[in-house]
């Protein structure tokens, strides 16, 4: 049997560059995070409490709030993903996440892997804030989306998921928009300097 190899979305695209304001120090700085150990969370139904309680178990943090993600000490994260879903990030666990809290949820919810279906984009910097204000229409001022943050909107055509974390804003997209969330972020920090 044929073993295909895995390529990220943004394989040849996310090279390392500096555009926009040549001299200085960069203001905004773009990276992809690996979505290996990315996996789609959905309680079954009555079983929401269940649920947190064995993820409480397996990862010490249980499901987060509408709006809000939760980060364990070990880095894994919870987010609050649309009505009644949820994503789990295992940046440790990698392709092995799905089949991890499999394990652990059991019966009282669905973990479906999305290693692959979606590109993360990581959006740090100085003036990090204001190029994504350039990008995107909600307000990004820590007073109004504090660090724990998680909104739905849209960069430009694309639907987006917006993270904030202590000090990065990570944007989760459909690998298929990979690429021009991509550029779009490019765009957005050039008047700044970005580097990638």
């Amino acid at each position: 049997m044929v073993e295909l190899a895995r390529r990220p979305a943004l394989d040849g695209v996310a090279e390392p560059c500096r555009s926009g304001r040549p001299d200085g120090e960069p203001g905004v700085r773009l990276a992809t995070l690996d979505g290996e150990g990315l996996v789609a969370l959905a309680p079954r139904r009555g079983l929401v409490d269940d649920l947190s309680a064995r993820l409480r178990a397996a990862l010490g943090v249980g499901l987060p709030d509408t709006g809000r993600a939760i980060v364990g000490e070990d880095g894994a994260a919870v987010l609050w993903g649309g009505v009644g879903q949820y994503l789990a990030l295992l940046p440790s666990a990698g392709l092995g996440a799905a089949a991890r809290l499999e394990a652990a949820i059991g019966d009282a919810g669905a973990a479906t892997p999305l290693a692959g279906a979606r590109t993360l984009i990581k959006v740090a910097g100085p003036d990090a804030g204001e190029a994504l204000a350039r990008l995107l229409p909600i307000d990004l001022d820590p007073a109004a989306f504090p660090p724990g943050s998680v909104a739905h909107t849209l960069a430009g055509h694309v639907g987006v998921l917006v993270w904030r974390r202590e000090d990065d804003v990570v944007l989760g997209c459909y690998r298929s928009f990979g690429v021009a969330l991509w550029h779009a972020c490019l765009a957005a920090g050039r008047g700044f300097g970005v580097v990638t």
